[in-house]
C-alpha cells in the first residue's frame, strides 16, 4: 500500500509538473503576450508523446498530453501569439541515471544546435522536431507504431 501511495504521489507532481505547469504558465502570461510583437509560446513534449515507453506510462502521457494542448490552442492563438512544439528525443542529460552517457541519447550540444536552426528558419514550423526523434514521430501514421513500441520494451 506504501508503495502504491509513493507511486501515486509521484505520478500526481510529474502531471502537476509536467503539464498543468504549463497550462498555468500560458495562463498568466497570454493577456499580456497577446501584446507583444512576435511573440510565442513554445512547449517541449517528447518522442515518447508518440510512442510512450512503457517503463514511465505517466511521464509518457504528460507529453502526449500536452502535445494534444500545444496543438489545440494554436488555432486559437492564431495571428496573436505563435504556438510552437520543440519534439526532442532522449538527450544526454541527467534526468535518468546514466543517461548523459548513453551512446542512444542525442548529445545535448547537437539537439541544442538542431533546434536552433529550425527555429532561425524563414519560416519557423509549428512543430520543431530534430530528425533523430521523426521516427518516433511519424511512427503511427507511417504503421510503424507497434514497431516502435517493441524498441522501447527492448530499451535498457
Amino acid at each position: 500500500m506504501l508503495t502504491e501511495n509513493r507511486e501515486m504521489m509521484s505520478s500526481e507532481l510529474m502531471i502537476e509538473t509536467n503539464l498543468v505547469g504549463p497550462i498555468r504558465m500560458r495562463n498568466a502570461f497570454i493577456d499580456h503576450l497577446k501584446l507583444r510583437p512576435n511573440a510565442a509560446i513554445l512547449n517541449v513534449s517528447l518522442g515518447l508523446a508518440f510512442v510512450p515507453y512503457p517503463a514511465s506510462p505517466t511521464y509518457s502521457a504528460t507529453k502526449a498530453a500536452l502535445h494534444s494542448y500545444t496543438a489545440a490552442i494554436r488555432p486559437r492563438l492564431k495571428g496573436k501569439v505563435e504556438v510552437i512544439e520543440i519534439i526532442p528525443p532522449q538527450v544526454q542529460t541527467e534526468l535518468a541515471p546514466g543517461q548523459s552517457s548513453d551512446p542512444n541519447s542525442m548529445p545535448l550540444d547537437a539537439f541544442a544546435n538542431e533546434v536552433m536552426a529550425i527555429l532561425h528558419a524563414e519560416i519557423t514550423p509549428s512543430e520543431v522536431c530534430v530528425e533523430r526523434v521523426r521516427y518516433f514521430r511519424e511512427a503511427e501514421a507511417k504503421g510503424q507504431f507497434n514497431e516502435a513500441l517493441r524498441m522501447l520494451v527492448e530499451y535498457r
